[in-house]
């Protein structure tokens, strides 16, 4: 951009110098300028309201461009000169601002026609080239030709086997005449998906909603008119995982006419995985409360950096009462860097900015945030009038102070110290915006589920379970709140109450996947294994991408016998998530069910290398291949010598004591299987495990007769 500059005024100076130079004119001066200025927007199906691709384009609009360009407000562009140096920096130079101005003071000529500069045009094509993977919407959503501004969001699964990394992403609106900017996010959740099925029409509106969606591995993703997609930085990918959403925010802007608005994203992979991972660092405010006639209410945060950063872009957000905002960075006994400087804020105009170059900010650098508001009657942007209280909020006319800066470190360990850092400021900043709503709001049921969601991360289970009680007695149709009390209830034990709570959360949202697999789970458990099944196909069916719905599915099978489909179904979890050991301990016992005894051990090793010391898939496993009704598939050495391993490790166990003495009993070797069964007896009254006697009692007799235990159905000895 300066080297721009530089020419425009090195060609004005030239010009000066002769004193026969008449006015400027269309075709010499003023075309350029426009053509590669304002024309990637003014142009047809580009969501400006006119096009300036010809001479009498321009003088039609002649005075709104003089306007416009001496305020400063085109090409849009809100960071002033005095901050770092920003990558695609739109602003027109003094002398380009200076040219156009005395072209239309001038008399606005035209010049020699024959002359001109082509109009510009603009490929049909992806920029980047064909993408790997292209989502598209199921539905257009019907936008009203009227009405205000609003914020749609649009939730796509992104259908990957397995993890890929994103070098780059192109959004291609359909109609970017009634698209102001879009904004992209992933979610690794069911939320975004849940608000999506709230609404009849496609997507959900909220600016900011309260699913759990954000921004990709510390990257921005935005799209703006006039922007050319391009790679992230060498080195730099973000991965996504199978079961992951797409999450398009669209800010559409009616034109008077009805519009089915659509788009498509292209995804572009890296080949290798990323070298460089970079991180979002977060300022703001959450308990923003502006009266009403205030014009110049001041939200201020600040963070000391734990270690040393390179900051490579910025995006900052306000809403509509937003005036100004400032960003200053304050190395240690160094002058202060100003990492962004918007003296007018303007919500239309919001975006994403790259820095030219990595601005390198040492260990305990404290960034400070200033953003100013107007909520006066002053500020012709205001929503309300009169104005009103506003409040912090995802809403249009609620009002954010956030700025997401986004960094890199010199390597994992400066990585995981900061990410801490983060994690810990962004926590207590939640909590307070949580009670600050609460204060507002007592029956808030998402500020109660947002606390509850909070302790729970943080291992306090009665105060989340607390607080999602809350929640449920103000909104008893809050899905993510059932299912969040499910999870502490199991981890209480108490899987009768969880189940109940799974099952709230399918009738509050049925295409629900967590919920529907982990109520099939605790379906099979409690022995409904039809049930369980049908339940686990729904959450296939909801969720393809889902590996743990898969696996729950392929346990069930195994439980049903048919171990030849289990161990389909388990192949495709692993295909989504080749690492996920329960999946892994379940293929095993799918392999020996049909008779691949060495591909089960294998399978079994390899899991025990991804969960050491889990000695619950060991004993499935053995359990299986002792006490199968397959007799063909029966392997009571194998199973023996598996259970004699872990008891070596464990000591006396009721349980391995209980697998052991089924192998010897299967083996018949009836005298070792009941002084074993005989052991886990004792051990259970020692440890007051009084619900497993009866079952080891009634093994204790066959063996004594001579007899081995045979399952009726393949299941797993129950866990300790």
């Amino acid at each position: 951009m300066i080297a721009r500059w530089s020419r425009v005024a090195a060609m004005s100076a030239a010009l000066a110098g002769c004193a026969d130079v008449g006015p400027p004119t269309w075709s010499a001066d003023a075309a350029p300028i426009v053509y590669e200025n304002c024309a990637p927007c003014h142009r047809p199906g580009g969501p400006a309201p006119f096009t300036l691709l010809s001479y009498d384009d321009a003088v039609e609009r002649a005075q709104r461009i003089r306007r416009a360009v001496s305020q400063g407000r085109m090409p849009p562009w809100l960071p002033s000169a005095h901050t770092v140096a920003f990558e695609a920096d739109r602003r027109l130079a003094p002398d380009e601002v200076e040219t156009l101005i005395a072209w239309i003071d001038q008399g606005t000529a035209r010049g020699d026609a024959g002359a001109e500069p082509p109009a510009p045009t603009w490929a049909s094509g992806w920029a980047l080239g064909e993408p790997g993977l292209v989502l598209t919407m199921d539905a257009a959503y019907p936008l009203p030709g009227d009405g205000p501004d609003h914020f749609r969001n649009f939730v796509l699964p992104i259908p990957v086997d397995g993890p890929r990394f994103v070098r780059a992403v192109e959004l291609r609106p359909g109609k970017p005449e009634v698209v102001h900017h879009a904004t992209m996010q992933v979610d690794p959740t069911a939320s975004s998906r849940i608000a999506d099925a709230a609404d009849p029409l496609p997507g959900y509106d909220q600016m900011f909603s309260r699913a759990m969606a954000q921004p990709p591995g510390g990257f921005f993703l935005g799209w703006t008119p006039g922007r050319t997609a391009t790679p992230f930085p060498e080195g730099m990918a973000w991965r996504v995982e199978p079961g992951t959403d797409f999450v398009v925010q669209l800010h559409l802007r009616p034109t008077g006419e009805p519009a089915d608005v659509d788009f498509e994203v292209g995804f572009y992979f890296a080949d290798e995985p990323p070298t460089r991972m970079p991180v979002i660092v977060r300022l703001g405010g959450q308990s923003m409360d502006i009266p009403p006639g205030e014009a110049r209410y001041l939200v201020e945060d600040s963070i000391r950096l734990p270690v040393a950063v390179q900051a490579m872009g910025a995006f900052p957000h306000a809403h509509y009462l937003g005036r100004s905002m400032r960003v200053v960075a304050e190395p240690p006994g160094g002058p202060e860097v100003v990492l962004m400087d918007i003296p007018r804020w303007d919500f239309n105009w919001q975006d994403e900015y790259r820095y030219a170059s990595p601005v390198a900010l040492p260990a305990g650098t404290m960034l400070r945030l200033t953003y100013s508001f107007d909520n006066s009657a002053d500020n012709e942007l205001n929503p309300f009038d009169p104005p009103r209280r506003v409040v912090y909020g995802p809403a249009s006319s609620d009002e954010m102070a956030e700025f997401w800066l986004q960094v890199v470190t010199a390597d994992e360990t400066d990585l995981r110290e900061l990410a801490g850092a983060l994690t810990d400021k962004d926590r207590r900043d939640k909590a307070e915006g949580y009670r600050f709503m609460l204060g507002l709001d007592p029956g808030d049921a998402e500020s109660h589920l947002g606390l509850g969601t909070l302790a729970q991360a943080q291992g306090e289970l009665l105060e989340a379970a607390e607080h999602y009680q809350t929640a449920l007695d103000l909104r008893p149709d809050l899905p993510r709140a059932w299912y969040n009390l499910a999870l502490i209830q199991e981890e209480w034990g108490d899987n009768a109450s969880a189940l109940r709570s799974y099952e709230q959360a399918v009738a509050a949202l049925p295409q629900y996947p967590q919920a529907l697999s982990n109520l099939g789970r605790l379906q099979a458990r409690r022995g409904e294994r039809e049930e369980a099944l049908a339940i686990l196909q729904r959450a296939v069916e909801t969720d393809s991408s889902n590996a743990e719905s898969w696996n729950n599915l392929g346990g069930i099978l195994l439980d049903l016998g048919r171990a030849q489909e289990a161990e389909s179904v388990l192949a495709r979890a692993l295909a989504l998530r080749p690492d996920f050991a329960p999946a892994v301990f379940n293929r095993s016992r799918a392999l020996a069910a049909t008779g691949r005894v060495e591909e089960a051990l294998a399978e079994l090793n390899r899991g025990l290398e991804l969960d050491p010391g889990n000695i619950e898939p060991i004993m499935a496993l053995a359990w299986q291949m002792a006490t199968t009704p397959d007799e063909a598939h029966r392997y009571p050495e194998i199973a023996g010598g598996l259970a004699e391993q872990v008891l070596e490790r464990t000591g006396p166990h009721p349980v391995v004591s209980d697998v052991a003495a089924a192998a010897y009993a299967a083996a018949g070797r009836f005298d070792r299987a009941v002084r074993l069964i005989d052991d886990a007896i004792a051990e259970a009254r020692r440890r007051g495990d009084d619900a497993r006697l009866p079952e080891l009692q009634e093994r204790a007799a066959l063996y004594r007769s001579g007899r081995p235990f045979i399952q009726r159905q393949l299941r797993p000895a129950r866990s300790p």
